[in-house]
């Protein structure tokens, strides 16, 4: 495991902190981004919202994960979860505009694969089966968009954005698993590039397989 076994009251006050800096990420830092992109012309605003949403809220969380919580992951899928319900009742009630889209609930796929993806890796026995997806959802694909919504000023999949989720996905996949891990960004790239799909299923997806053949093939793990 990545992580030192933490006593359960940690774990918790952990977990509190974790909640109260997400309602933030999604409360205030997300509208704020907001506010400052409807500055500039034509940049899709709830677009750079939502990926702030996934950098600061999904990404830090990620990030803490085999920190804190060795032998503790269902706290994290039970959370993701309960986020993505409160995303989809605030769909209907309470339209939280700076972040939510109506044409779409990419919002709500997030959370729900985020809690998922996690749960299958903690139950197939290896963490980053959950944790590079997770890695890839919130920093590689948040790239991207971000890179698309200056250049493109609208949600479309350039390839412009594709390098620079290659450049993020490649560098996280090497420093989590080595050489595999790079070539494992790289895939991941090509699957957000597809179009009409939504890329926060199909990233970690096909991230999760590669990992789980990664360990079938016994490849050598940097970590």
């Amino acid at each position: 495991m990545l992580g030192t076994r933490l006593t359960v009251s940690i774990i918790l006050f952990v977990t509190i902190l974790l909640l109260i800096w997400n309602l933030i990420v999604i409360h205030y830092l997300a509208k704020w981004a907001y506010n400052f992109a409807k500055q500039y012309r034509d940049i899709p605003a709830a677009y750079v919202g939502r990926k702030i949403v996934h950098i600061f809220g999904g990404g830090i969380t990620a990030l803490l994960i085999p920190v804190f919580y060795e032998g503790y992951y269902l706290l994290v899928t039970i959370s993701a979860f309960g986020l993505a319900i409160y995303l989809l009742f605030r769909r209907n009630h309470g339209f939280m505009y700076w972040f939510q889209i109506r044409e779409n609930r990419y919002e709500v796929h997030f959370a729900f694969a985020y809690g998922m993806i996690l749960l299958i890796g903690v139950l197939l026995g290896n963490l980053w089966i959950g944790l590079l997806p997770l890695f890839f959802m919130s920093f590689g694909d948040s790239a991207t968009g971000l890179v698309r919504a200056v250049t493109q000023k609208r949600h479309v999949k350039s390839w412009e954005g594709s390098v620079a989720m290659f450049f993020v996905c490649s560098i996280i996949g090497f420093l989590s698993l080595g050489i595999f891990g790079f070539l494992v960004g790289f895939a991941a790239t090509l699957v957000e590039k597809i179009p009409r799909i939504d890329d926060n299923i199909t990233v970690p997806i096909i991230t999760a397989l590669l990992v789980c053949l990664q360990e079938l093939i016994t490849l050598p793990n940097v970590i």
